[in-house]
Parts: structure tokens; sequence; C-alpha cells
């Protein structure tokens, strides 16, 4: 595992899908300004990692309530999820020592959780970010602009042949899934490391959420271009990012995830030009201990 990627752990990871606006979620004509705060917020580095035995990370977003939860999670995963974006397009990060890992578990009160559940699902993402960026502003003195520029993006695609994604409930949660979520929500996304490879894992998933997963994954903003607008079930196995980067003698089994796209779902991605939003980090430090 290296600390440039955002996404990769060991064991199973759930990851806190933002939506496509930073700070706010639009409708077809009035923008959504989020505005809400988390009551209560415990922050802490984990300085008890052992890098010879390996660390799991996982945190989510809480669906319909305004609690967070990270475990050992970087300054650029906190980032990424906060602000939508991922550390490539990310400048001025912070060259702290690997690993320098986070615990946070943040929520609101009662009044801001029920405000919560009666928004969009669009609207309750933004006031998740909205709580993330400002605990991140708070407790780690974050301040960052954003500028935009032209640049490489990726276009998704449904592939020659056709989409092969699962309507929603084609693909009911396992055994497994079941004991390792407990009484929590399984997510509509998530990724998991069997140590051969990684597993996407969805269980009504968006469009908008596919891309903004695989945004992260390939280091460039992807967009949906696939027409597809149904939430969809699916299991898609890889092991590493592009068919280009397997040697001529690698018999491994599992796909790259260029190639398991379009084995295994009926998607490809296809470079293209598009503008390109960067976070700039002016300033931000370590917290300190609560």
């Amino acid at each position: 595992m290296t600390h440039r990627s955002l996404f990769a752990a060991a064991g199973w990871m759930v990851l806190a899908m933002p939506s496509f606006l930073a700070g706010q979620a639009a409708t077809a004509s009035v923008p959504y300004v989020a505005t809400m705060t988390y009551d209560v917020a415990s922050v802490r580095e984990n300085k008890n990692i052992d890098m010879s035995k390996g660390f799991m990370m996982s945190g989510n977003f809480e669906p319909h309530t305004s609690v967070f939860r990270a475990v050992n999670w970087t300054i650029e995963n906190l980032i990424a999820v906060a602000y939508r974006t991922n550390g490539l397009a990310v400048s001025g990060l912070p060259k702290w020592t690997f690993p320098t890992l986070f615990v946070i578990d943040a929520k609101g009160d009662s009044a801001t959780d029920a405000r919560i559940a009666a928004l969009t699902p669009e609207q309750q993402l933004a006031e998740q970010r909205h709580m993330l960026q400002a605990l991140l502003e708070e407790r780690f003195q974050l301040k960052a602009h954003w500028e935009t520029k032209e640049g490489d993006v990726y276009r998704l695609v449904v592939a020659k042949g056709g989409s092969k994604l699962g309507v929603e409930g084609s693909r009911p949660p396992s055994a497994d899934e079941l004991k390792n979520f407990g009484d929590r929500p399984i997510p509509p996304l998530y990724q998991k490391n069997d140590g051969a490879g990684f597993d996407f894992i969805a269980h009504g998933c968006s469009m908008a959420r596919w891309v903004e997963m695989l945004t992260g994954q390939f280091g460039r903003p992807v967009s949906d271009e696939t027409g597809l607008t149904g939430n969809y079930d699916f299991v898609m196995k890889y092991k590493g990012r592009w068919d280009q980067d397997r040697k001529p003698d690698d018999v491994d089994p599992l796909p790259p995830l260029d190639r398991a796209l379009q084995q295994e779902l009926g998607l490809k991605v296809e470079a293209a030009k598009g503008p390109v939003e960067m976070l700039v980090i002016d300033h931000v430090e370590k917290p300190s201990e609560n």
C-alpha cells in the first residue's frame, strides 16, 4: 500500500461518497446551500500503527444522519471526501510522514439529524460534506480555494455489446456482508481487498456515484456519458489500473481496472479534454488532541 493511493487498504473499506458540487447540491434551477455543522467531534491521530502488520481503513457518512466516522484516514482521504476530489487534483498537500492517520467521530444533535433525514439524497450529501469541510477548517486550520483549468479527463461510456450491470435488487446482500455490516446499512458502493486483488461491490449504485469512485481510481475526473439513469447491483473484481501496465508474461487471472470495466460491466473509459477543478491548499496543520 502506498500513501499516494486514496482508496487502497487491507481488508474492506466503506467510502463516503460525495456528489458533484463542492459545498452545495443543485436542483434544476435553485442551488441548495448547505449550512449545518457538527455538534460534537472527536479527532485524534493514531500513533500506534504497526506497518509490518498492516492496518484497516474504514469510514463513511452514515446515511440519513449527521454522523461521520473515519478510522485511519489520511488528510488526503479527508479532503477528497469533503471536497469531492482526488489526490491528483489537489495541490499544496502537506508532506507529513506516512503513516499520518486520523480517527474521527463526529455528529450533529438530534435536530440536525431530523433536518437531514427530511432532505433529498443530494442535499443530504451536500450537508454531510459541508460539515466535514467545517471540521477540517476548525480542527486542521484548513484554508483552500478552487481553480479551474483545461486538462485530461475520462468519459465513461457503454462498451460495444451493451451494459452488463444488474438492476437494483438483483444481487441480495451475502451472508458475509450481513455479518460485516451488522445493524448498519450496507452502502450502495464499497471496496474490498481479499489479498489477491480488489472487489467493487454495489447494491443500488447510481452512475453518478460510480464515476465519483472511478475519478479517485484513475486519478482524473470521470464524467458519466453512459445514459444509464437507474441504480445497479454488481461485483467487479480487478487488480491494477491499466491493461498496458501488465507485463507480457503476467498470467494473473484478475483483469486490471480498465479491462474489468469492459469484461464485467460492459463499460469503458475514453480519454478526452475538459475542465479540471483543482483544489489548492493554502494552509493545513495537524489538529490538537481532544
